[in-house]
């Protein structure tokens, strides 16, 4: 008897069991959506925070891009202004130089001229020693004069003042060099007034 009091009692626990589980279930299930609706809703805002995220990821290299762009253009811009500033002084240097020398040229011209009238031996020795010297120092500078007694006109170097037939030369050839003409590797500084054969 006492068996079965204990498999009645056992009997009684598990269907006090069985209500309480039954009553819980209901809990359990209501927990369980809850908790399953509070994933989705998890979900959802973490892919809200991805997708804005990637959103301001992507703004973020679109505007590293043009920053960079803007950065090329700068440095491309600037490299160009270093050059055309590089050029405008070169370029200033040599019309400064271009000008000293041409404000010079009629010293020299006078030299010449002297060259040709007088007939002391020393004063004309020292009068080609200065002509020499002025031709040196120009050559410092870049500046040559230009070839003309036995050359070939040529209308970029040469002023033609005079044009007459002379024996044995060739037309348009040079037979006297009435001024010096100076020039550079690109530039004429002043042409060279000559006689041609015509």
């Amino acid at each position: 008897m006492m068996k079965n009091n204990f498999d009645s009692e056992d009997t009684e626990l598990n269907e006090k069991n069985k209500k309480e589980v039954k009553k819980h279930k209901p809990q359990d299930e209501n927990a369980n959506v809850a908790r399953d609706e509070a994933t989705i809703g998890a979900e959802e805002v973490e892919n809200k925070i991805d997708e804005s995220w990637k959103l301001k990821l992507q703004i973020e290299k679109e505007n590293s891009i043009a920053l960079t762009k803007m950065c090329q253009q700068l440095q491309a811009d600037f490299a160009n202004y270093r050059k055309r500033n590089a050029n405008l002084a070169q370029e200033s240097r040599q019309n400064g130089v271009f000008d000293a020398v041409e404000a010079l040229l009629p010293a020299f011209d006078a030299i010449k001229s002297a060259m040709k009238h007088i007939t002391d031996e020393k004063t004309l020795e020292g009068l080609q020693m200065i002509e020499k010297e002025f031709i040196n120092n120009l050559a410092t500078l870049g500046i040559t004069p230009i070839k003309s007694v036995g050359e070939q006109f040529d209308p970029n170097k040469h002023n033609a003042v005079v044009a007459e037939p002379v024996e044995g030369k060739e037309s348009g050839e040079i037979v006297e060099e009435y001024k010096v003409g100076f020039t550079t590797e690109d530039k004429v500084v002043r042409v060279a007034m000559v006689k041609i054969a015509k």
